[in-house]
């Protein structure tokens, strides 16, 4: 056979390298992924299913869950703030924790002996977890604590004790139970303080189902503590419950008084004492009698016990109306402006100038505050002679024969020491008659404003200070009661000297007259201390 082509096409096919290849197999079609289109489908409480049987209403599906049933229990308590309490039972029957009550009722009365303590936990302790010697150990425990004794113990013993009151009602009257309650809170909220997170709301739920008032008188010493934790702080809080209060407005303020730069390690006890101390009297006397200012009518729906065991009959669901301070906006405006005066007295007791501006507060609260103060820390009366931080044992004796002898203030007196001046001027005058240059001019007249102010009123501490201030200070005092903060600038500036020292110039005459500063730095400026204002406009005019 002859290897030689036969054709052109034949020598091209030598060259087809694909003909050595070996052939491949048959692929099955592609495949089409399937269409994936929204497709809105209407399917409503009539439509049947392939199977004939209609699909249930949403209430139908849903009549099985657990709800409330109707109130059995209402009423008003005691609280001012809380207005309206319902108690209703809960629908739903469970036998999860029916053994442990059955347990509670066996070893109520179960006589202990003294034995070791024993660790023990669990999430949900219960008495079927306790091993023998744990059992012992408990009950051990539990017989001190009847007794008044609380030994060091784990927390999840702590709660089997709780449990027990809370689901044994036949056993432990409700007035008895609460006084229970808060014997062990407060003996084991130092060595377990999270206890304090179950307690603010077991408590409140207990007493609340039992119709039983808060028992200030016991938590008195922790209420300003847990009535932050507590979701409804305003159980905790009532008319007689000062220190609660206190709390409660002191963490509704949008200002903190510890973080002043007057608040140091010395200080502090005093400003946090009378800032407390004014929390309670303007509580007593203003706020109280009158909860729908500033408060929020609220309604909050609560299942009682949560996080606790508790048998099905014992759960409850409440429903609370209450008056709400603390989710007030307006209120938390309020509750700062009672923070920054009543520090601002604490400040003007301890002789700091400076001053908060205040603007949210009414007469009547600024006149409980004032009384306050001025019953428990009065600010001390400055003697003119002092220098600022001088006690009077600070002044040396030799300096008291040169203090300026005092007498009433009179117009009259001070006509004749200015007649009699000009008579000695006079004199001079002539004696140095030949000696005046061309260009001497006669002296001005001191300035009378003393004797006006005097003339005005002789009595009110202002109207002699806007006396005293010269043109420069005056024009100054204007433009800052009239709101330019610039006035200090602008005067100094014309006069020739600097801002700080006209600033300091007026303050030293305003604390010589009345004791204090009347203006102060705002950061951009100056300003009147609010404290002042309104009494330096009045003799302004």
């Amino acid at each position: 056979m002859s290897d030689k082509p036969n054709s052109l096409n034949d020598i091209d096919r030598f060259w087809d390298l694909n003909t050595l290849l070996p052939k491949k197999r048959p692929v099955s079609p592609a495949y089409s992924a399937p269409n994936t289109d929204t497709v809105e489908i209407n399917i409503d409480s009539h439509t049947e299913r392939e199977d004939g049987v209609k699909i249930p209403p949403r209430h139908d599906a849903l009549k099985y869950r657990s709800h409330a049933l109707e109130p059995y229990l209402i009423y008003t308590p005691e609280n001012s703030l809380i207005k309206r309490v319902e108690v209703s039972k809960w629908s739903t029957k469970f036998n999860f924790y029916e053994n442990f009550r059955m347990d509670a009722v066996r070893l109520w009365n179960r006589a202990a002996v003294e034995c070791e303590h024993v660790p023990f936990f669990a999430y949900v302790p219960q008495y079927s977890q306790l091993k023998y010697a744990q059992l012992k150990w408990y009950l051990w425990w539990r017989e001190n604590v009847r007794q008044g004794v609380y030994l060091r113990t784990d927390f999840c013993y702590i709660l089997i004790y709780i449990y027990e009151i809370l689901n044994c009602p036949n056993l432990v009257e409700a007035k008895d139970g609460i006084e229970l309650l808060c014997d062990i809170w407060l003996a084991y909220r130092k060595q377990h303080p999270r206890i304090d997170s179950y307690m603010c709301e077991w408590l409140c739920d207990y007493a609340l189902i039992n119709k039983l008032p808060c028992p200030t008188y016991r938590l008195e010493p922790i209420l300003g503590e847990i009535v932050i934790k507590a979701n409804l702080k305003e159980f905790y809080i009532d008319g007689g419950n000062t220190s609660a209060v206190a709390e409660m407005l002191s963490h509704s303020s949008i200002y903190d008084w510890r973080k002043s730069r007057y608040v140091t390690e010395e200080n502090i006890s005093v400003f946090a004492a009378h800032i407390r101390g004014a929390f309670d009297k303007v509580w007593r006397e203003v706020i109280s009698k009158n909860s729908s200012d500033g408060a929020k009518l609220l309604r909050v729906e609560r299942v009682s016990y949560e996080g606790a065991l508790c048998v099905y009959d014992m759960k409850r669901t409440l429903a609370v109306e209450y008056a709400s301070y603390t989710r007030s906006p307006r209120f938390r405006f309020v509750a700062t402006d009672i923070i920054k005066y009543s520090e601002n007295r604490v400040r003007m007791a301890l002789g700091i100038k400076s001053r908060l501006k205040v603007e949210e507060l009414t007469d009547e609260m600024r006149a409980s505050i004032d009384r306050y103060f001025d019953e428990n820390l009065p600010a001390q009366k400055k003697i003119r002679s002092q220098k600022y931080g001088e006690s009077e044992s600070a002044v040396p004796e030799y300096d008291k024969h040169y203090e300026p002898i005092s007498s009433t203030l009179s117009v009259e007196n001070a006509m004749e020491i200015e007649k009699a001046s000009w008579g000695t001027a006079e004199l001079l005058n002539a004696a140095f008659e030949e000696e005046k240059p061309d260009a001497w001019v006669e002296p001005v007249a001191p300035i009378e404003r003393e004797a006006l102010a005097a003339q005005g009123d002789g009595q009110d501490e202002f109207s002699v200070l806007v006396g005293m201030l010269d043109n420069t200070a005056l024009e100054a005092i204007t433009l800052l009661v009239g709101g330019d903060a610039d006035g200090i600038a602008k005067c100094a500036k014309n006069a020739g000297i600097l801002a700080d020292a006209l600033a300091d110039k007026i303050n030293e005459c305003a604390f010589d007259i009345i004791g204090d500063s009347i203006i102060e730095p705002d950061g951009s400026g100056y300003r009147i201390i609010a404290d002042y204002e309104g009494d330096i406009k009045k003799w302004l005019k």
